[in-house]
């Protein structure tokens, strides 16, 4: 028989979770995705019944359940009693308080956000809205455009491939050397971070991976007004934003990128994570 799942909260990712349970043959219901939901003591017992619990990415907000459609807000101490030891639960970007809670009540959630099969998937879906930003912003092609990628991690790779396959300009700025050769072999061209001055000026668009700050006012008045930056990294992103307003720069901070531009990927991301780890424990699904 196979598994039964319960989706609490979250985003059009999550409903796009939903969707494709529902499309390959499980029973799947779905709690906190509309305006005006509420905990009824039937959806509790629902998600009390489940054989997999999917929360959403991230889990929780505040020590709410992320569920922005809600008007009220659903402590995660008031959902936790409701679950059982038994069941398989999945959320992403788990905090360690949010573990030790959930342990309280004898609840071990998996973080799927910390497996590389995810992050992986996440990090091209990333790239490729990255790419879908800079075509609805960018009054040329992106053939022949000078593009500057900052950091060479997984986000930074996918992009930079996806870049050199449409015919860019491509130039990687790292940290380390070894990542600056691996930009080289990939067929871009390499600099360490100490060489931004000298190739900003020159740059199309940038893009920014780095969680720490890159761009600061300094760099940015190197820059031409009329190029894009484009920061794809996480809090507290890479870019000096009030000095870039103030010098004109044309910038977007862009968090939760898949969730927003390809929420049905972003959605079947998570969820193939999950069956991968529920082939590994060896349960049927």
């Amino acid at each position: 028989m196979k598994q039964t799942f319960f989706v609490a909260g979250g985003d059009s990712r999550q409903a796009a979770a939903a969707e494709l349970l529902h499309a390959r043959g499980y029973a799947a219901a779905v709690f906190g995705l509309e305006r005006g939901a509420h905990l009824t003591p039937e959806t509790a017992a629902r998600m009390g019944s489940a054989d997999v619990v999917l929360l959403p990415l991230p889990a929780a907000d505040g020590g709410f359940l992320n569920a922005p459609a809600m008007e009220k807000k659903l402590p995660m101490e008031t959902l936790w009693p409701l679950l059982q030891p038994r069941q398989k639960i999945f959320g992403g970007m788990l905090s360690e308080e949010l573990l030790r809670s959930a342990a309280e009540y004898g609840l071990r959630p998996i973080d799927y956000f910390k497996r590389e099969e995810f992050v992986l998937r996440n990090a091209y879906i990333t790239a490729e809205g990255a790419l879908e930003l800079t075509m609805g912003r960018l009054p040329r092609t992106i053939r022949g455009t000078p593009c500057l990628v900052i950091g060479y991690g997984r986000i930074g790779k996918f992009l930079a491939r996806l870049l050199c396959a449409l015919g860019a300009e491509v130039t990687v700025a790292a940290r380390q050397g070894k990542d600056v050769v691996q930009a080289q072999l990939d067929g871009c061209r390499g600099c360490s971070l100490a060489q931004l001055a000298h190739i900003l000026p020159r740059c199309g668009v940038v893009y920014n991976t780095v969680p720490h700050l890159i761009l600061d006012r300094a760099l940015l008045e190197r820059m031409d007004r009329r190029c894009l930056c484009i920061d794809l990294a996480s809090k507290p992103g890479g870019v000096d934003r009030a000095a870039a307003r103030e010098l004109g720069l044309s910038t977007e901070w862009a968090l939760s990128l898949p969730g927003k531009l390809a929420p049905a990927s972003a959605g079947e991301a998570i969820l193939e994570t999950v069956f991968q780890i529920l082939k590994e424990q060896e349960v049927p699904a």
